[in-house]
């Protein structure tokens, strides 16, 4: 009974180790305009392209969150509620008002692609430990050899990467200072994807002096 047990709570530590393995999200390129030389920005408009506005709303109110005290993260909904708002034929207006309300900083992040892979794991075989006497303390801890095997069958799933690129402007002017892309694999949910990715450029605006660290 124990040993059965002991198997089952072994394939669920197993399984839950590779669905941990499988979301990662870390820096695939990054680029920094090597002649920008000034002070970390002070106010900073966040504008996330998304197709839902909900989801627009909480990845801007989380970066904005994350920024330390002495830069301020606006969400662009806070003063451009509709995303078709801004585009290219507003251009003049968006850059004047950001201009006259103190704005020297503008920081995009999109969703640039979304690739899907089966991968294959292949059966991998552990030792299980057989009791020999008491276990349920530490002074019996020793009295258990590995006696048999136990195998996990090989199987496939659906890898899904997500490819976020993110921009800094400088404002006003627009001036591309800094530009990352990062890659999220098979994250557990989109609250996850966002917190992954905002802490991602929270560390490196502050790496690269675009923030106060």
């Amino acid at each position: 009974m124990r040993f059965s047990l002991l198997r089952r709570t072994l394939f669920a530590a197993l399984l839950t180790a590779l669905l941990v393995a499988c979301s990662s999200t870390s820096v695939i390129s990054e680029w920094r305009d090597p002649g920008y030389h000034g002070a970390a920005l002070k106010k900073i408009l966040i504008y996330v392209a998304a197709s839902e506005d909900a989801t627009r709303r909480t990845a801007e109110d989380r970066l904005a969150a994350s920024f330390p005290k002495g830069t301020q993260g606006v969400p662009s909904y806070t003063l451009f509620p509709e995303a078709k708002e801004i585009n290219a034929q507003n251009e003049k207006a968006i850059a004047a008002r950001l201009q006259k309300e103190g704005f020297d900083g503008a920081l995009t992040a999109r969703l640039a692609s979304v690739d899907k892979e089966n991968v294959y794991m292949p059966p991998q075989t552990y030792l299980a430990p057989t009791m020999l006497g008491p276990y349920g303390s530490f002074y019996g801890y020793g009295t258990f050899a590995y006696a048999s095997v136990y195998t996990v069958p090989g199987y496939t799933y659906q890898e899904s990467k997500y490819m976020i690129e993110t921009i800094l402007y400088q404002i006003p002017g627009g001036k591309m200072l800094w530009t990352m892309t990062t890659e999220s694999v098979s994250p557990d949910s989109r609250q996850q994807l966002i917190k992954e990715v905002a802490g991602l450029i929270d560390g490196e605006l502050k790496k690269q002096g675009f923030i106060a660290g």
